[in-house]
């Protein structure tokens, strides 16, 4: 005979798990700090690479080592930006994480997009560099 008046929820299936009932794991105090910390250096190059493009952008007569250089702000920047919105996202998530079930499948993709994006800055970045190295080289030469 089967009872139909037990309701325990031992064969739960995981679409019904109530996600509300788990703790939820905060950063260690440690990593807290560190990503404050890289949040404060990357602001600093946000703003350093800024006003780097602001000045070859607008205010320098350009020649061809300047539009190098220009260009390196650009993906440096870029890069810079793409790392703080990542680290920005991470503590977010984390301090909000009674709604992490809700953002997971986003964060995934977001994450993936954001990775390819730093490897394609940092590549341009150190493909300029070698650039202007390669350049300066041969003038000399």
């Amino acid at each position: 005979e089967t009872v139909t008046a037990d309701l325990s929820l031992n064969n739960r299936t995981p679409e019904y798990v109530d996600y509300e009932e788990y703790e939820c794991s905060s950063l260690p105090q440690g990593l807290m700090v560190f990503a404050g910390v890289c949040l404060g250096i990357s602001f600093c190059g946000l703003v350093g690479n800024g006003i780097v493009m602001w000045f070859l952008g607008f205010h320098m007569k350009q020649n061809p080592f300047t539009i190098y250089i220009l260009n390196l702000a650009v993906a440096d920047f870029s890069l810079l930006l793409l790392f703080f919105l990542l680290i920005l996202a991470v503590l977010t998530l984390t301090t909000s994480c009674s709604y992490l079930y809700n953002f997971l499948y986003f964060y995934i993709d977001f994450s993936f997009i954001v990775e390819f994006l730093c490897h394609f800055f940092d590549l341009s970045s150190l493909c300029l560099l070698t650039a202007i190295s390669v350049e300066r080289c041969i003038s000399v030469f």
